[in-house]
């Protein structure tokens, strides 16, 4: 410290202190700001992609319990398989199908929840009471109430099972089936195909699900229902011998989507040299 000649003392800063600034300048924040937006870009990426692994395994193990209810269902039933197809009807008695539901019209079919956990209704109620595990966390789809246009609810299932699997002569359209293909309706009819080659359950395009049954073309010529694709062009496929697995769309015909005005995605589309329906009807069934 030093004094002026006033008498008055005066203060030096010593050499090498520096006195501390509060806050930033303008371009420090800006800086900042941009530094978060560039981390921000390359992490929501990755971020996206674990959320989607999530529901991928969500819906893997969905099908999983659903393939483990069909498989259980002939150990209790003389080795017949769950009835499948469909029923336009909006009662039901007893449970005579693997899940309750009609066409895209009946009502309730994509919105019921009792339809697959009612024990009138379903016959995998017992093995499967809840219905969450009928729904793909990656479907956010929405239906319109056929008896009032205006209102949109949440699709309660995403999955169906191969028409060609317990489905009797009394289909509900769409579903049609080829006589000259087997119907399998017990568990030693598979003989010579292998459970490993046989789907049983498919997760569902959100715009085309519809009956219980998901219908297959045998003539690989049109998609009477189409897949999913919402996980990244990727379907979830369970087979007769419990195992799921992820199967790529190759086709971008395989995988459309609702357009303006559509409640839902038309049947019977045409669709010829599609790898994917080569693919599809190849796990299907065989010839008699």
């Amino acid at each position: 410290m030093n004094s002026h000649s006033n008498g008055k003392p005066r203060f030096h800063r010593p050499e090498g202190c520096f006195f501390i600034r509060n806050g930033f300048t303008l371009l420090e924040l800006l800086v900042v700001i941009a530094v978060i937006a560039i981390l921000a870009d390359l992490l929501l990426p990755v971020l996206q992609a674990a959320r989607m692994e999530g529901y991928r395994i969500s819906c893997v193990n969905n099908e999983r319990q659903m393939a483990m209810a069909w498989a259980i269902y002939p150990t209790d039933n003389n080795e017949n398989l769950a009835l499948n197809g469909g029923d336009e009807s909006t009662t039901s008695a007893q449970a005579h199908l693997w899940v309750f539901g009609g066409d895209h019209r009946s009502p309730g079919t994509q919105t019921n929840d009792l339809y697959l956990t009612g024990s009138k209704y379903a016959l995998f109620a017992r093995t499967i009471p809840s219905f969450s595990i009928y729904k793909c966390p990656a479907d956010l789809s929405v239906w319109p109430q056929w008896n009032a246009t205006s209102t949109r609810v949440t699709d309660s299932r995403s999955y169906s099972m191969n028409c060609y699997m317990g489905t009797t002569s009394n289909v509900v359209p769409p579903i049609t089936l080829d006589s000259s293909f087997k119907v399998y309706s017990k568990t030693s009819q598979f003989g010579p195909d292998p459970p490993s080659s046989r789907f049983v359950f498919m997760d569902v395009n959100p715009g085309s699900i519809c009956t219980p049954a998901f219908g297959v073309d045998m003539t690989a010529l049109t998609w009477i229902h189409f897949p999913s694709g919402l996980h990244r062009a990727h379907g979830v496929v369970a087979f007769a011998d419990d195992h799921v697995e992820r199967h790529a769309w190759r086709d971008s015909r395989t995988l459309p989507q609702l357009t303006r005005g559509e409640s839902y995605i038309p049947h019977n589309v045409s669709s010829p040299n599609n790898p994917d329906l080569a693919w599809l009807t190849a796990q299907t069934t065989s010839r008699k």
